[in-house]
């Protein structure tokens, strides 16, 4: 019931030592060291050079001594904070460099492995955390999907793949759960009594997610190894290895077709059926061994215990035995907090007199006991109680799921994590019966990506920045995801500020336990008649106080600085343009769809006048420009794309009219305004990754270089002091667009934001970072281009 560690895995982690040392020496550049370092499993926090260690562990799988002897290693190399994530794996954070190796090398010892927990790799393998307990299931899986894990781990091409492949296994049919949205999903199944799997393959969650196709109805058990083998071979042969954002399994499916694909994947079936070693179970372990309990405290008759064991513990099949979920809260293991560590280590020393077999991490970021004796459970809520105060609270507010957000990632968006608490306190402020929600599931990603499977949820939200005049925090929000035997995606509805979701939340559970039938489930009533609720709710949350009236609305939960489109981190200056550019992009469509509803001419003219604006301003960031009034988003368009010649001579009128008649009656334009806001869409979508418009008459960019020193060589230069992100980084960009592939440009940024942000976006872009160095209260920064 565990891996088996690679043999290679000495040679990988004195590598991984060898490339480090390396890299601090300045030998290597960061890229070569970051191809190796991430799929051994090691990340780069948001703060430069402080890095995370992902441990697999297949399943959640983890005895309780390997758990104690995780927190000790993690200790002993000062990390700060143990992480539980949604794929079942636990992660070592907030490290200095030199403690990674050391860290490596104690993990071996106690036979878990940081190895293909990143980059182009076969990642951590789920399995449903009740596999193996639960009377509804077919079969256990987890046996099948440690030897997968062991064979797949030990083969070189699972750390070569186009882009990283997930895997999961349900155990119960009727609620098949991650299988479905995983790049390969086994459903255990029985047919003429022979053990075998339901396969779905180009689930994914991120970019155009869609749940998994249905390829094999049934596949023994005893080819397990030949269908994920030939799922490997077809993907490295078929995945896309140039774009990464399109490079994940289900993307081959769009380009050749859903007929196409599921053709090849079966031929490539076919062939490995004659080259994969059949699939045989390791004899069984005794997972509830023989033990000598007597129990210290007698069964509570009180209303917190009752409680938790309605909330908390599930009967096994296993008559005898119970199965309890601990709550930790959003993950997080401080080991700064010695009450937490201190209760933590007692419940596992205490779960360990049961067996090895008595933990599994979950996917909601929490952990799940099983083959607990029944008679321990009064002695077992003792003791959790000591470190989880509200252990007897409702279940949905300590199961709300988040990712880390822009806490710690560097592609985060909002402080996904700080939302999740303002969340929990909200419902726990509230007078609901949220015993009515057990199994509701709420969960929050702090970008577009789906670390905090926001699709997967009943009430999902992902990250995204929202604009008045001003940037603020938003969420995307999703409903009504199925998890069961027919699973769909939740739907997003539209997008709503940060600071409104805990009391959005709240009313959409009041409204349900209002209005629905006994016999609708919640899932259901989003679906009907709650997501017309729902609509209703974002349409008046749409309108927000002014920076004047109500400043916290600019504000991030839990940040004490305003809300910024990078101030999150070094990765995200592109992510945060384009995003800016997607707000006027949308501003128009919305615009342009309410024309055709209204013949008010006085409400039509308001609208024109919005397209205008919107026209105006959706492409200046693109040029690094930041308009501080509306009348400088008019001067700064005519001067930049007008006279530019990106946009016709002939809209300057039509410009000029919105800038100082705003009370103009634009229907005496309109085909002229929607003509404008056409031309500059096209422009928009001509946009390319150096920020450059296709097929575009563009004056020649007037020359900003200089020769820096006598002995250098000839160097661009731009001072961007006092220019705030993401204009540094859009400056940046337009700059090295228009050099030669290893020129170099000289920059001066501001410290704060700038120097923490620009220099990461610059390397995600793929130049080399030359110099960086502090110089009379401003950073001098060289980059070579790629």
């Amino acid at each position: 019931m565990s891996y088996i560690l690679p043999q290679t895995l000495d040679a990988d982690i004195h590598k991984f030592a060898t490339l480090a040392k390396d890299y601090t020496e300045k030998k290597i550049d960061a890229a070569q060291f970051k191809a190796f370092r991430v799929p051994m499993g090691i990340y780069e926090q948001r703060k430069d050079e402080v890095y995370m260690s992902r441990v697999r562990t297949t399943g959640g799988v983890i005895s309780p001594k390997q758990f104690l002897e995780v927190i000790e290693i993690a200790k002993r190399h000062r990390s700060n904070l143990l992480h539980i994530t949604t794929r079942q794996e636990i992660q070592i954070q907030n490290l200095a460099l030199e403690k990674v190796e050391p860290i490596m090398q104690d993990l071996r010892k106690i036979g878990l492995a940081t190895k293909g927990g990143g980059g182009n790799t076969i990642r951590n393998i789920i399995v449903s955390e009740f596999s193996g307990i639960s009377d509804r299931e077919k079969f256990d899986t987890t046996p099948y999907s440690m030897a997968l894990t062991t064979k797949l781990i030990a083969e070189p091409d699972s750390y070569l793949m186009p882009r990283k492949m997930k895997m999961a296994f349900s155990s119960d049919d009727t609620q098949i759960g991650s299988a479905a949205i995983n790049d390969a999903g086994f459903v255990a199944k029985i047919k003429n009594g022979e053990k075998g799997f339901l396969v779905y393959v180009g689930g994914g969650a991120g970019a155009k997610p869609t749940v998994g196709w249905k390829v094999f109805d049934f596949v023994p058990a005893s080819e397990l190894y030949a269908v994920t083998g030939a799922l490997k071979r077809f993907f490295s042969e078929y995945g896309n290895r140039k774009n990464r954002n399109q490079a994940r399994l289900r993307f081959v499916f769009y380009k050749i077709g859903e007929e196409e694909t599921i053709r090849l994947i079966k031929q490539y079936y076919d062939e490995a059926k004659t080259t994969e070693p059949k699939f045989s179970l390791p004899p069984a372990e005794n997972e509830r061994p023989i033990f000598s309990y007597e129990a210290k405290h007698p069964q509570p008759e009180t209303k917190e215990y009752n409680l938790w064991k309605q909330r908390y513990v599930e009967k096994q099949k296993q008559a005898g035995y119970s199965a309890v979920l601990v709550p930790i809260l959003l993950g997080n293991i401080s080991l700064e907090d010695e009450q937490t560590v201190a209760g933590l280590q007692k419940l596992l020393r205490f779960i360990d007199l049961f067996g090895e077999h008595t933990i599994r991490f979950t996917t909601s970021q929490n952990i799940r006991l099983r083959n607990i004796p029944d008679i321990a459970l009064p002695d077992l809520f003792q003791i959790i109680q000591e470190f989880i105060p509200d252990a007897s609270a409702p279940l949905i507010v300590n199961n709300i799921i988040s990712c880390t957000g822009a806490d710690t990632c560097r592609l985060g968006i909002g402080l996904s994590k700080e939302l999740a608490k303002a969340v929990r306190r909200e419902l726990l402020r509230s007078n609901l019966d949220f015993d009515k929600f057990q199994t509701t599931h709420i969960r929050i990603s702090g970008c577009p990506n789906s670390c905090g499977l926001q699709l997967w949820a009943d009430v999902g939200f992902s990250g995204k920045i929202l604009r008045n005049d001003r940037v603020y925090p938003g969420y995307q929000v999703y409903l009504a995801a199925h998890r069961d035997d027919s699973p769909k995606f939740a739907e997003p509805i539209g997008s709503i500020s940060s600071r409104d979701i805990p009391q959005f939340l709240v009313r959409l559970f009041e409204s349900y336990v209002k209005v629905a039938k006994s016999s609708s489930s919640f899932t259901s009533y989003l679906e009907t008649e709650g997501r017309e609720f729902a609509l209703q709710l974002i349409e008046e949350y749409q309108t927000i106080p002014s920076f004047a009236d109500d400043k916290n609305y600019y504000f991030d939960w839990g940040a004490e600085t305003l809300f910024s489109v990078v101030g999150r981190g070094a990765a995200e200056c592109a992510a945060g343009l384009f995003d800016m550019l997607e707000i006027d992009y949308n501003l128009i469509k919305t615009a342009k769809t309410a024309l055709e509803d209204t013949t008010d001419t006085e409400k039509r003219s308001q609208l024109l006048y919005e397209i205008i604006f919107s026209s105006s301003r959706m492409l200046l960031v693109t040029r690094g420009l930041d308009p501080k009034t509306t009348e400088d988003v008019y001067n700064l368009f005519i001067n930049n794309f007008i006279e530019e010649g990106f946009i016709d001579e002939k809209y300057r009128e039509i410009v000029l009219l919105a800038r100082d008649y705003k009370k103009y009656d634009f229907n005496l334009r309109a085909g002229e305004v929607i003509e404008l806001a056409d031309k500059v869409i096209e422009l928009y979508q001509s946009l390319d990754d150096s920020l450059q418009f296709k097929n575009t008459p563009v004056k020649k960019q007037e020359s900003t270089t200089k020769v820096i020193n006598e002995t250098a060589s000839e160097r661009r230069f731009k001072d961007l002091r006092g220019v705030a992100c993401p204009m540094n980084f859009v400056q940046t960009k337009i700059q090295l667009a228009s050099m030669q592939s290893g020129e170099e440009l000289e920059i001066w940024l501001d410290d704060g934001q700038p120097i923490n942000n620009v220099p990461g976006s610059v390397r995600n872009e793929g130049h080399e970072i030359l110099e960086q160095t502090p110089t009379d209260g401003y950073w001098k920064l060289i980059i070579k281009k790629k």
